[in-house]
């Protein structure tokens, strides 16, 4: 895979991953306190005022520090730490058994989509990680990979398992709602094997771009326009904006493009 943080496709996604996480910063800040609509961390936990603050300073001052490409080696590795132990606490129970909290976290939709986001941008952090770590960067670049295609192809099944729900979503004026939805669906699951297998992972990284980039002009930009007081709005569009970056940050990573290397000849002896 390709680790060269500079190229366009990788800045693009650094910035669109950055505004989602500014904007995630913010609205901690402004709520003072851990809401279940932000992805990005349990609002089970307690001490959520302190927790909401300090939350919001990380994401703000990491997220300034990406947008200016100041140190993304060592913010992103954090980011990516912290967003993964902010993952396990969705499914580690704080009172109960593992078990339990394993399930009500699965069979809930809303549990599950925000764990999946969440998973998303601790993917999108080790993507970005191995994009700075240059010729190491496989190290983090496959487990963001395959986390993020897990999640994808979770987001898939999903979309069959809430067909009815997410067809309310779809603006009025497109037709075939249900049927939206169901291929949408098979769009992610494809994706996210083409991303977890490498083949045709960089078509695949295209297509998530475009995707989540329809998504946040078609959807989400005229929810926000007509409710900008929902805090809800606003984070479904800060993650769609997330995980267009990320996609972006993949596309750049893929060695679909690649040649590979020649093959050295011996000479000919008699």
């Amino acid at each position: 895979m390709s680790s060269s943080v500079s190229s366009p496709l990788a800045t693009l996604g650094r910035v669109l991953y950055a505004l989602s996480l500014l904007g995630f910063g913010v609205q901690y800040a402004i709520y003072g306190q851990l809401r279940g609509s932000l992805p990005l961390c349990p609002a089970t936990l307690p001490h959520h005022h302190v927790l909401a603050y300090a939350l919001a300073a990380v994401l703000i001052g990491s997220s300034l520090l990406l947008l200016f490409s100041w140190r993304t080696f060592t913010v992103s590795l954090a980011l990516s730490l912290l967003l993964l132990a902010c993952s396990a606490l969705y499914l580690w129970p704080l009172h109960g058994n593992l078990n339990d909290a394993l399930i009500s976290t699965f069979k809930d939709a809303n549990a599950r989509t925000v764990f999946l986001q969440c998973l998303c941008f601790a993917a999108a952090a080790l993507i970005l990680h191995g994009h700075a770590a240059g010729a190491g960067g496989r190290y983090t670049l496959m487990p963001g990979r395959i986390l993020f295609a897990f999640a994808m192809v979770l987001f898939g099944l999903q979309h069959f398992l809430d067909v009815r729900y997410l067809a309310r979503l779809v603006p009025h004026w497109i037709h075939g709602h249900h049927l939206w939805v169901i291929v949408t669906g098979f769009a992610l699951i494809a994706c996210g094997l083409a991303i977890a297998t490498t083949i045709e992972d960089r078509y695949a990284s295209y297509g998530l771009f475009l995707l989540f980039a329809g998504w946040l002009v078609l959807l989400h930009a005229p929810r926000i326009l007509h409710h900008p007081r929902s805090g809800w709005e606003w984070s479904s569009g800060l993650v769609t904006l997330g995980l267009s970056g990320a996609s972006l940050l993949l596309a750049a990573a893929s060695g679909g493009g690649s040649k590979p290397a020649r093959r050295k000849e011996r000479p000919w002896r008699p």
